[in-house]
């Protein structure tokens, strides 16, 4: 075997090695691509299940202070049926 031929085989293996790396990262790129797109997605639902959680808090929130406010317009209206049906008597 000759320099000639050894070198010859030296390039053209270097030249595969390459091209293999090059494959094996052109097939790896999507995969990780697709890994960082579920990763934001984790991270956006997260966020939206902290936003939802906190607009139930307050909802809830909103609804006891409705339940009383009902609550206290009845008791006042009651009361004013009662004093209108006193005065009506008189």
């Amino acid at each position: 075997m000759n320099e000639a031929t050894f070198i010859g085989y030296f390039v053209m293996a270097v030249i595969t090695l390459g091209g293999f790396l090059a494959v094996v990262s052109k097939i790896t790129q999507p995969i990780n691509d697709l890994r960082l797109v579920v990763q934001e997605l984790k991270d956006c639902i997260q966020s939206l299940k902290d936003d939802s959680l906190s607009q139930n808090n307050r909802i809830t929130k909103h609804g006891e202070e409705i339940d009383n406010l009902n609550h206290r317009v009845g008791t006042l209206e009651t009361k004013v049926d009662m004093y209108h049906k006193k005065n009506k008597e008189y």
